[in-house]
């Protein structure tokens, strides 16, 4: 019952206050939702397990180039079959290729996302097919049947959910292949593929005889120490690198990553720095609460007071205390979890943006409001509960109730709190600057990195953002040089006003190959040396914009009877012939297999790649497309100014010349590039989301608890007033107090100084405005700190002082 008596008298002060309780409700919904989101986010990126049993032995072998390299999921088919062949302690090791499958049924042509994996592999995750089976040990020899497997929505969508489809024959790329078995619904096995083919590698005798990039993956057996694993895996690493100087750099080496984070374990620096604001903030919002209630506590310090004098226990005063801020918390609870779940269906937003644009299908580690993350919401919520009620409520139940009863019920009690409310707003406005000037490094990093220009003229041009491969029926030059001829004509008819460019790499991240560069004494930097290059067609670079700095473009001239020329952008020209004219100069590809020299006859303008690619000062090396006629190409389509979309009449295009050779996923290219690096406008909003959440609550709580200081010495600056001291020697004394919490704010700004350059890794020009942000700061603490000071000092003097003397 007495409980029951203190929630309804709870419930009346709430009511009766819902101006202070709207304000304290939304500084815990602003901390908890933010935090929330941030576990989220952090959970499905880097706890969240695969979605089939036993993941959590599942490992992804990663190679790192060099020393300085990160480590990629990406291996090249010779060294996975050397790690084969030392495999002793893992329980299974397997891997899978990416790439499209080219469905043709009746008079459509579609383009799947299609994995080849070795067959052990996918009978590994021990999920079994609603129909069929899965891959056996010889659907990976050369010699068997062509087989695949199909996803449940393929199964659904593509083949109208046929009972019937085990063992029925489909065409796909360019060939009969028997369908055995259909996987049950959402599968989800790395990625979202949607059609399964064993993975066919002959046994290769050295790296140059095969360039299939395989994903290698390793299961543990129960209770296995990794580091066995890992010293197998290492083992054959070094012994490949050892054995082809020329191909693989000194240091290359392996690292054994959990599966579920294959593709995310490079993000955990930036998830780990968000996570640390988002603590802060939740921590700021515990500062705020704990002031503001602390000084509600102080203004009804008689009313607790006279409850003591009437027999209420100290602890029956701390759970009134606690069941006051409770419902305010619970209040702050609902409304943050609400904010998380807006921030997680803005982060599905952004995904499925990118997913659409990419055609990757939908991901398995989404953040979604789970049990665990509203479990997280409670426990923020609580922490905030008591860490800014106990110490204020455990400070007023200690009162001596004589003493508060016989003075003021202002003044009774501000000697004995300064000390804590000095406390609290130093940590308060150290927290603030830490998270400020990191956040404020951070955006100013990124925005700078998001405008720079690329160096292309992208608007009305698609893109088919998937490679379209050629079979084997255009295993001879000839024919794939006919190919394009009649593929340009087809657009052309179709597309009036088109312009028609073919290149085997998107304009920002063309691939690295092993390279030599050509000096008077020889090859240089032989083996250890990669270059961006990618193959274009003659008319790639008016297509694209790109300029012609000196020499020539590429022409018909350039054919395979003739000299192999290349043309390098103008970052690559001054990076390896400062002071030179690059025209005239060689460059060798893949120097290990000795391939031909290429003879510079152009420098063109230069395009930006991928915001912090580590190659994006190299620059990149173009080889025509008549001379390279590489297996595989991507088209480039510029549109008239005005035009439609015209992905269908393109796809019809390519029909018409050969069915099995469709454009995969046609796009916009300003789409396209878009998509690839939706992550920093995304990390821009959060960080900017962080630090507006940091200065509202920093500016709120200083606010809120310095009025309530000066109020509280409303009647000592009465005193003053009457004893001949004038309004400015009034003011100053609080003035004073607001320099002493501006003297506390450097070691914040210290703290995220410090801070900072930790970042560097993840943003290399973070430092590049730390003095104007550190600057900004600390204007922007300035003005809170002086305004919050000066303002309620301005109404306490104003008071004449007999007024001042009677405020209560």
């Amino acid at each position: 019952m007495n409980i029951l008596f203190d929630l309804k008298y709870a419930w009346r002060l709430m009511r009766k206050s819902w101006g202070y309780s709207l304000m304290c409700a939304s500084v815990v919904a602003l901390s908890v939702g933010l935090a929330v989101w941030t576990h989220a986010l952090a959970y499905s990126q880097l706890m969240e397990p695969l979605p089939f049993p036993g993941s959590d032995r599942w490992y992804s072998v990663q190679i790192g180039a060099d020393a300085a390299s990160r480590v990629r999921p990406s291996v090249d088919a010779y060294t996975w079959q050397e790690m084969l062949k030392r495999r002793r302690a893992a329980d299974h090791l397997g891997a899978y290729s990416m790439r499209a499958a080219v469905l043709s049924e009746g008079q459509a042509t579609t383009s799947l996302r299609g994995v080849a994996v070795s067959p052990l592999l996918l009978a590994a995750s021990r999920v079994a097919p609603v129909l069929g089976r899965t891959f056996v040990e010889t659907d990976g020899q050369s010699a068997s049947a062509s087989v695949a497997i199909i996803s449940f929505e393929t199964w659904q969508r593509y083949f109208a959910a046929d009972p019937e489809i085990v063992g029925k024959t489909a065409r796909i790329d360019a060939a009969p292949m028997q369908i055995v078995g259909v996987m049950p619904e959402n599968f989800y096995f790395f990625d979202d593929f949607e059609v399964f083919m064993p993975l066919q590698v002959p046994n290769l005798a050295r790296p140059s005889d095969s360039t299939t990039i395989v994903f290698p993956i390793l299961a543990l057996r129960a209770n296995q120490e990794l580091n066995t694993v890992a010293s197998e895996i290492t083992a054959a690493v070094d012994d490949v690198t050892r054995g082809y100087p020329r191909l693989f750099k000194t240091g290359r080496y392996a690292r054994l990553i959990p599966a579920a984070q294959m593709f995310t374990h490079s993000v955990t620096p930036i998830i780990a720095m968000m996570s640390l604001m988002a603590a802060g903030v939740l921590l700021l919002g515990c500062v705020n609460i704990s002031m503001v209630f602390l000084a509600r506590l102080l203004e009804r310090s008689r009313e607790l007071a006279l409850r003591t004098a009437l027999g209420s226990s100290r602890p029956r005063l701390i759970r009134q205390c606690l069941l006051e801020t409770a419902l305010i918390v619970l209040l702050g609870l609902i409304a943050g979890c609400g904010l998380a779940y807006m921030g997680i269906e803005w982060t599905h937003g952004i995904s499925d943006f990118g997913a659409r644009i990419m055609a990757s299908g939908r991901s398995s580690n989404l953040p979604q409001l789970r049990a665990v993350n509203l479990l997280m919401a409670v426990l923020f919520a609580i922490m905030v509960w008591l860490l800014s009620t106990l110490i204020p409520a455990l400070r007023i139940a200690r009162q001596d109730a004589s003493v508060v009863l016989a003075g003021s019920g202002k003044g009774g009690t501000v000697r004995g709190n300064n000390k804590s409310v000095g406390l609290l707003v130093g940590l308060q406005v150290i927290i603030s600057c830490l998270v400020l000037v990191t956040c404020g490094n951070v955006v100013t990093a990124l925005q700078r990195e998001m405008k720079k220009p690329n160096g292309l003229q992208s608007a009305q041009v698609m893109f088919s953002t998937y490679p379209t491969v050629f079979d084997a029926r255009y295993a001879e030059p000839a024919k794939r040089l006919r190919y394009w001829e009649d593929l340009t004509a087809a657009i052309a008819g179709k597309v009036p006003a088109a312009q028609v460019a073919f290149t085997t790499a998107p304009p920002t991240r063309p691939p690295r190959i092993a390279a030599a560069i050509e000096t008077r004494q020889g090859a240089q930097n032989q083996g250890a040396l990669t270059l961006p290059v990618t193959v274009v067609s003659d008319d790639y670079f008016d297509l694209m914009g790109i300029r012609l700095r000196s020499g020539r473009f590429f022409d018909s001239t350039d054919s395979k009877e003739s000299v192999s020329v290349a043309i390098v952008d103008e970052k690559m020209a001054t990076r390896y012939w400062p002071e030179q004219n690059a025209i005239g100069k060689r460059v060798q590809l893949n120097p290990s297999d000795s391939g031909s020299w290429l003879t510079i006859v152009g420098v063109v303008s230069a395009v930006r790649g991928a915001p912090y690619r580590p190659d994006a000062d190299i620059g990149t090396l173009y080889q025509p497309l008549r001379q390279a006629i590489p297996p595989s190409f991507q088209v480039l389509v510029r549109l008239a100014d005005g035009a439609a979309d015209s992905r269908v009449t393109l796809r019809a295009a390519a029909y018409g010349v050969d069915r099995d050779l469709p454009l995969h996923n046609l796009q916009w290219l300003d789409d396209y590039l878009a998509a690839t690096t939706m992550e920093f406008p995304a990390m821009i909003t959060v960080f900017i989301a962080i630090a507006v959440i940091t200065a509202v609550l920093a500016a709120s709580g200083l606010f809120g608890l310095i009025s309530r200081s000066v109020a509280q010495r409303t009647q000592e600056v009465g005193i003053r007033r009457a004893l001949g001291a004038t309004p400015w020697r009034a003011t100053s004394m609080f003035l004073r107090q607001g320099a002493i919490y501006m003297a506390v704010a450097v070691a914040g700004l210290a703290l995220g100084i410090m801070v900072t350059p930790l970042l560097s890794k993840a943003f290399p020009n973070i430092l590049e405005r730390l003095l104007p942000v550190t600057l900004g700061v600390v204007l922007l603490m300035a003005a809170v700190i002086s305004t919050a000071s000066y303002l309620p000092t301005r109404r306490a003097v104003a008071l004449e002082p007999s007024d001042a003397l009677r405020y209560e």
